[in-house]
């Protein structure tokens, strides 16, 4: 790292325990080629595996837990009331007190449901990139929700496509793709024949055998699993040679407990496996004949297809969101069903399990097919024309503000306080004319926060002082600014005098605070003259 690279705080909105999920993998992954441009610092919920990771890529970690707004995905209707209290909350205090303190060049918030660190980092003036690895549900307000991630970025990245089809044609000018890449090396395909034979044996299973693979991080009803065993147990019971591999850890016992039941009712649960996700991704894909990845929703990318391509496998998919995207891009379009097509899906599969010599050339073309378009190189080549579009960051708020109505505001850890009156601005040492005029979108991007008030009583004494050196330094400050004028003649002497009785009348307040006054205050001003003399 060099000294002179700006700093990047990404914002992680979850870190599991053991595994990354989807999202938190691209986000390890981007910050890995961030790095050569940026001091990055990954900010996470709770230590967990992607702290660890990050570590051991020399990147510094922080640990706030920062609340997340379901309402952003879901796009419900209740989701501006949901940000107001999100605003409001101790955990906005936590996250402005962060950004002070690592005073960041740029905030990169991960997912749409992350919001808040977006919008502590708008209000202070740091520039947002805010990337979107999902994408936001369709609704009445998904608008809404879109209009969110406009108002509080200057940046939009979409891993497809498909994850930006909620921002108006205007927005998108200020919005890039950068899908996830491949990265060969990482695969050590070397291993790949050893970790096919022996993730089969272990299973009993030969290379004679046909294994259609399932894999996804986490298992629950959205990622298909059901759909693929109503569309590969058929093809088991016809052809003896065909086994079934599911790898993923389940979120969802309910469910995951349906679809063993499911299998056992088809008399095939011995030609059926099941291993828990690994990051380590070369240990299973190897084993795989075919890939099927079913997903019922709208996928911001589809990672599994992708690996699957970059191990040289066959892949049938539904066409979910950026799954259409990695599968046209590669030539693969014919390998499409549309979601929730069982008849389909089991066509596709049983077209390249009856094929071998199809089978093979797919998988050739597509290991080279997954390396041109979503290789590092390429993803380098992205990264690189994105950067250079970011913008400087912002002039910080000033501590006096207002917009186009009369109440001015002071701008306070990250909340604009209103004075309610000139006598409050005033009486605590703020002048009208000092405030700067902002525009008012830039103004409602920082929140309400507590109206200005003079102190009590009791602490006036305290407050007076504080007041009175705020205001000699305004007045030093704008004096700076004036042009000097000479001053001849009564002027000058009117001025001399006015210093004197000045510093008559501070002298009295302060032998006054320490409890001396007339003859005391003198003799001790004498003999600290004295002393003084003696000194010299």
């Amino acid at each position: 790292m060099t000294a002179d690279r700006p700093r990047l705080l990404l914002f992680s909105h979850i870190c599991s325990p053991v595994h990354f999920t989807g999202a938190e993998k691209l986000l390890i992954a981007f910050a890995k080629e961030l790095q050569r441009f940026f001091t990055c610092v990954l900010v996470v919920p709770n230590e967990g595996a992607i702290a660890a990771e990050a570590r051991s890529r020399g990147m510094e970690v922080r640990i706030l837990s920062i609340p997340l707004s379901v309402a952003m995905y879901v796009a419900m209707p209740h989701l501006g009331d949901e940000l107001r209290t999100l605003r409001s909350s101790q955990a906005w205090d936590s996250l402005i007190e962060l950004l002070q303190s690592e005073r960041p060049g740029y905030v990169w918030s991960n997912t749409c449901v992350h919001p808040l660190p977006a919008m502590a980092a708008k209000a202070l003036g740091i520039p947002v990139i805010w990337a979107l690895m999902e994408t936001i549900s369709a609704g009445p307000n998904r608008d809404e929700a879109a209009g969110v991630i406009d108002a509080h970025s200057e940046r939009i990245v979409g891993i497809s496509y498909t994850v930006l089809s909620p921002f108006p044609q205007e927005v998108l000018a200020k919005a890039a793709v950068l899908p996830p890449f491949i990265e060969r090396e990482a695969l050590l395909e070397s291993s790949w024949p050893y970790n096919r034979h022996i993730q089969r044996r272990s299973n009993g299973w030969g290379d004679h055998h046909l294994v259609v693979g399932y894999i996804a991080s986490t298992i629950y009803p959205n990622k298909g699993l059901k759909e693929y065993l109503q569309a590969v147990l058929p093809l088991a019971a016809r052809d003896a040679r065909i086994r079934l591999l599911i790898a993923g850890t389940p979120t969802d016992d309910a469910y995951v407990g349906e679809c063993r039941e499911y299998i056992r009712k088809t008399g095939l649960a011995d030609r059926t496996a099941w291993v828990s996700f690994t990051p380590q991704i070369q240990q299973v894909y190897p084993a795989m004949d075919v890939v099927v990845v079913p997903s019922l929703v709208a996928e911001g990318f589809g990672m599994a297809a992708l690996e699957g391509m970059a191990f040289g496998k066959p892949v049938v998919s539904f066409a979910s969101g950026g799954l259409s995207e990695i599968l046209e891009a590669t030539g693969n379009a014919d390998f499409l069903v549309q979601p929730g097509d069982i008849a389909g899906l089991t066509g596709a599969v049983s077209r390249l399990l009856t094929n071998d010599s199809l089978r093979e050339e797919v998988g050739r073309r597509n290991a080279q097919a997954a390396t041109e378009q979503f290789g590092v190189e390429v993803f380098r080549r992205r990264l690189e024309s994105f950067l250079s579009a970011l913008p400087a960051a912002e002039d910080p708020l000033p501590e006096l503000a207002r917009g186009s109505g009369p109440t001015i505001y002071r701008i306070e850890n990250g909340r604009r306080r209103p004075f309610p009156s000139m006598n409050v601005l005033l009486g605590l040492g703020y002048r009208a004319e000092d405030a700067v005029q902002l525009p008012d979108d830039r103004l409602s991007l920082v929140p309400l926060g507590q109206p200005m008030a003079l102190p009590a009583a009791g602490l006036q004494r305290g407050s007076r002082r504080r007041v009175n050196r705020r205001r000699r330094r305004r007045s030093m400050r704008a004096g700076a600014r004036r042009p000097k004028r000479s001053i001849r003649g009564g002027k000058r002497a009117g001025s001399v005098r006015l210093a004197k009785r000045i510093q008559r009348t501070r002298r009295a307040q302060r032998a006054r605070r320490s409890g001396r006054t007339g003859t005391t205050a003198r003799i001790a001003r004498t003999g600290r003259r004295s002393n003084a003399r003696k000194k010299r």
